[in-house]
C-alpha cells in the first residue's frame, strides 16, 4: 500500500498534448455525467491502481460500496454489442468482484463455471476487459490535476456562520 501511495503522486498533473479521439471523449463525458464519489473510486482504481481497500480507507467507504461504484462506471460506458446485455451485465460484475479483497476461493471457482458454462460468458468477461484499457484515455485526461486525490474540503467558515445566523435569529426572536 505504501509503494501505491508514494506512486500516486508522481503521476502527471499536466494533460496530455495529444489529440483526443471520439470514442475517448465520450466515454469521458460520460464517467463526468456520474457523481463525484463514483469518479473519484474510478479514477483512484484506474488511475493509482489503489486495491478497492485502499479506495475504501481513503474515501471512507466500505469495500462493497466501492464495488458497487465501479460496476456504475462500466455500466455508464458500455455501448450496446454483440454480446447479450444479460451475460455481459454478470461479466462486468464478476470482472469489479474479483478484484475485490472480498473475493473468496469459492466465488472465484464458482466464476471459473460461470465462465465455462457458455461461449458468451467469455466473449463478455473479455469485452469487459477491452473496456477496462479503453477507460485508461479518459480516466488519464480526467484525472489529470490529480483532482481525485483530494477529499472534498468540509466549508467549516460557512458552517459557522450559518450556525452563527441563526443564534441570531433565535436570539432575535426571543426578544420580540
Amino acid at each position: 500500500m505504501t509503494n501505491q501511495l508514494s506512486s500516486m503522486f508522481s503521476l502527471p498533473t499536466h494533460q496530455p498534448d495529444a489529440p483526443v479521439s471520439q470514442q475517448t471523449d465520450a466515454y469521458r463525458r460520460r464517467i463526468q455525467k456520474l457523481p463525484r464519489k463514483t469518479q473519484q473510486v474510478f479514477l483512484l482504481s484506474r488511475l493509482d491502481e489503489l486495491s478497492y481497500a485502499s479506495i475504501a480507507h481513503l474515501l471512507e467507504l466500505d469495500v462493497d460500496s466501492v464495488e458497487r461504484k465501479m460496476v456504475r462506471v462500466f455500466e455508464q460506458c458500455h455501448e450496446e454489442a454483440p454480446t447479450s446485455p444479460d451475460s455481459f451485465s454478470q461479466a462486468l460484475r464478476w470482472y469489479v468482484h474479483l478484484q475485490s479483497p472480498q473475493a473468496t476461493a469459492s466465488q472465484r471457482i464458482e466464476f471459473r463455471l460461470w465462465l465455462d458454462a457458455d461461449a458468451l460468458h467469455l466473449d463478455a468477461f473479455q469485452e469487459t476487459e477491452g473496456l477496462w484499457r479503453k477507460l485508461l484515455a479518459p480516466a488519464t485526461i480526467m484525472g489529470a490535476n490529480g483532482w481525485h486525490r483530494r477529499k472534498r474540503r468540509v466549508y467549516i467558515g460557512w458552517l459557522l456562520l450559518t450556525a452563527f445566523l441563526c443564534s441570531l435569529l433565535v436570539t432575535a426572536e426571543a426578544f420580540t
